[in-house]
């Protein structure tokens, strides 16, 4: 019963049967289905109202057939969202400027009268070949609706002035315009819904670019009037106005607000706020202290926290309590010096009452979803909390399977095996006195890596500086030391040969991720520190690596050594006058100095586009990406699970047989030094040339078998 109370009161405080009330009169629906949540829904009757006055036919619904549990998912809309411009990364103790753009996509639907009924082609034609309607146009439907919204909100907010009113008036008026806010403002959302009846990807990704666009632009604007922009997502903006005077940030808002909004009749831009402090980690990632002035003239100071470890459940409380300590450090008025003492004296407090046991346990319990049955994962041995699931459900008792949320402790258990697999279930530490928490892997593997993501701008700190005042200087190994090996590898990054080469690409096999990645080197900068290019994903917040999925990879690879190939025998030659435009698969009949000579420049001559070298390297450069046998990654190579090195060679040894199939490495002596001015495949070669060309065998052979 306590449950259902709780609920009731959650259910009350939030006043959402009022809300949903009001939303349901708005969208013209059945109050029990605004109470399950679907936007896309409401606003799909909301337009089936309006367009059905305007007697125009409406899309039928699409009746799709349920998915079984192990079928493909469906995938996101395939079109580029908003704008998330590079941060400047850095601790800003200057006033920093946040500006956003209100309701920036209902804003542009009417700004440029984005609908079915104004833009020919909006559900069926390319990005492309749509076009902005005529600003003398008829506003379209979904403009008028959206206006009305906004409209009938402006009059609500003006009722909400008038003094004297009862607090039971006040909340109905705040109900009412936060109704016709979240109506308006989930409008866009319906045309890029693929379930939606009113589904317009392209139409959608119209709104979506412009968007971009009016970020960019106002980006510039901003940095003409003098100002400097050092972030930007979506709709918002960050600028340091290098002051600190609070009102005077103001004034400078005001100064790009006009200018800004002199630009356009409906997009405006709007002072958000502004931060005293901030701490500038990534995109997305960011720690503030935010400035509001009170009725009384007091400014009041609040901290804030976007997209930081600490709010994540991948770390331990105690990791999560140190950097919210740190944070508090870092973003007060204080100075530098002060800041790196008491910086100096948590880690030195947390490594004391880690290493002494005073620390509760509760502290280190890290907990994890399980995302599907365990007996599903592919490598178990990897994922801690699938490990502990494994045996607990092979213990008896409670099962566990997909969605529950497992607590674990990694421990010492006597063992050499690696700490994932030294994972233990809370209640399991509590009742056996011979598992301890094993202190280097919370200290090194916890609390550094959140600590030095935070401290990672802030001068005087590194990571050799964390790890001394964690205790760690003799389980650490500093990045200029792990990472000695980028100073002699022999990557492309390194080497001239590949300055040409086109870099592997594939895509994530995460259905919540699904993003395209692009591997150019053995080893890649993450935002964890340098490890081989298919240990992590490029997204952070994705936990498949890419080793994972290896047979994926080497269908990717194949691709490209196809495409490669076919590049080569396609034969284009091209004049190497770089002012004549001749290019020409057609072997000329006249050669001077054994090379054919260009028909239009006639005495100069002409050279492969692609050549045979530019292949092999080609192919040597996808041999390199996967190649760790390399003294100089011994040591990435050494944190690496047996699975992950096979996944490694497979790939190479795939690669490896398309090398040893040509004949680039091989000499024929007689061949260079006979008279001939072609070989048996019709290539031309010269001894006095700078690259030789060999007969290259077909090796289409092994890529032309299913993939």
């Amino acid at each position: 019963m306590k449950e259902a109370k709780y609920i009731i009161t959650i259910v009350m405080d939030l006043n959402v049967i009022p809300l949903a009330l009001q939303i349901t009169c708005l969208a013209g629906n059945i109050l029990s289905r605004t109470l399950l949540g679907g936007r896309a829904e409401r606003n799909e009757y909301l337009l089936l109202h309006a367009f059905t006055l305007k007697d125009y036919i409406t899309p039928d619904k699409k009746i799709e057939k349920k998915r079984d549990d192990d079928g493909p998912r469906r995938k996101a809309a395939a079109y580029t969202g908003g704008l998330v411009l590079d941060p400047k990364k850095g601790f800003y103790d200057k006033l920093v400027l946040l500006m956003d753009f209100n309701s920036l996509y209902p804003s542009i639907i009417q700004e440029y009268n984005l609908c079915f009924t104004t833009v020919p082609g909006a559900a069926y034609a390319e990005l492309e070949q749509l076009s902005i309607p005529e600003s003398n146009m008829e506003p379209g439907v979904i403009p008028t609706e959206i206006h009305k919204l906004v409209k009938s909100r402006q009059q609500i907010k003006q009722l909400m002035k008038t003094p004297n009113l009862s607090p039971e008036q006040k909340m109905d008026y705040h109900i009412r315009q936060m109704a016709l806010k979240l109506t308006a403002n989930s409008m866009y959302g319906c045309l890029g819904a693929t379930h939606c009846r009113f589904y317009a990807k392209n139409l959608a990704a119209l709104v979506t670019a412009k968007g971009r666009e009016i970020l960019e632009d106002t980006k510039h604007l901003v940095e003409k009037l003098q100002y400097e922009v050092i972030y930007g997502d979506t709709d918002s903006l960050m600028i340091n106005t290098n002051i600190l005077e609070y009102d005077d940030v103001f004034t400078i808002g005001r100064k790009i607000m006009r200018e800004v909004n002199n630009r356009y009749k409906k997009v405006e831009l709007d002072i958000d706020g502004v931060f005293r402090y901030l701490l500038l980690l990534q995109k997305k990632k960011y720690a503030a202290v935010t400035m509001s002035k009170l009725p009384n003239g007091q400014i009041q100071m609040t901290q804030e926290h976007k997209g930081l470890d600490i709010v994540r459940r991948d770390w331990c409380p105690l990791a999560c309590d140190i950097g919210k300590k740190i944070l508090d450090v870092l973003l007060c008025d204080h100075s530098s010096e002060t800041r790196l003492e008491q910086v100096v004296q948590i880690l030195q407090n947390v490594a004391k009452s880690v290493k002494e046991g005073t620390a509760p346990l509760s502290s280190f319990v890290i907990t994890k979803q399980l995302s599907k049955n365990p007996d599903a994962y592919p490598h178990k041995k990897q994922l801690s909390h699938v490990m502990v699931a494994l045996r607990l459900n092979k213990a008896g008792g409670r099962m566990w399977k997909a969605g529950d949320t497992l607590p674990y402790v990694i421990c010492e258990d006597g063992t050499a095996v690696s700490a994932t697999e030294r994972a233990y279930h809370i209640d399991e530490v509590k009742n056996n006195e011979k598992l301890k928490v094993d202190v280097n892997y919370y200290l090194l593997s916890q609390i550094f890596p959140v600590v030095l993501r935070i401290c990672e701008p802030i001068e005087g700190i590194d990571d050799v500086f964390l790890a001394n005042n964690l205790g760690l200087q003799f389980v650490y190994k500093p990045k200029a030391i792990a990472c000695e090996a980028a100073l002699n590898l022999p990557l492309a990054i390194n080497d001239n040969r590949f300055n040409n080469c086109l870099p592997l690409t594939f895509k994530c096999q995460n259905e919540r991720c699904n993003k395209e990645l692009i591997i150019k080197d053995t080893i890649t900068e993450f935002h964890s520190g340098r490890q081989l290019s298919l240990s992590m994903c490029s997204n952070e917040d994705c936990k498949v690596a890419p080793w994972t999925y290896a047979n994926v990879i080497q269908n990717s690879v194949q691709l490209a050594i196809r495409k490669a190939i076919s590049k080569y025998y396609n034969g284009w030659l091209e004049c190497e006058n770089p002012l004549c435009s001749n290019r020409t698969r057609r072997l000329p009949l006249d050669f001077a100095k054994k090379f054919p000579d260009c028909s239009i420049c006639k005495d100069v001559s002409m050279s492969r586009v692609y050549s045979g070298t530019d292949l092999y390297n080609q192919l040597y450069y996808y041999h390199k990406m996967f190649d760790i046998s390399e003294p100089s990654y011994k040591h990435f190579v050494s944190q690496c699970p047996r699975d992950m090195i096979a996944a490694y060679n497979t790939l190479k040894e795939t690669i490896d047989r398309q090398l040893k199939r040509n004949k680039f490495s091989r000499v024929n002596i007689s061949e260079i030094f006979s008279s001939g001015n072609t070989n048996a495949s019709g290539m031309f070669v010269s001894a006095s040339s700078r690259e030789d060309f060999y007969e290259l065998e077909d090796l289409s052979d092994d890529t032309d078998k299913e993939i």
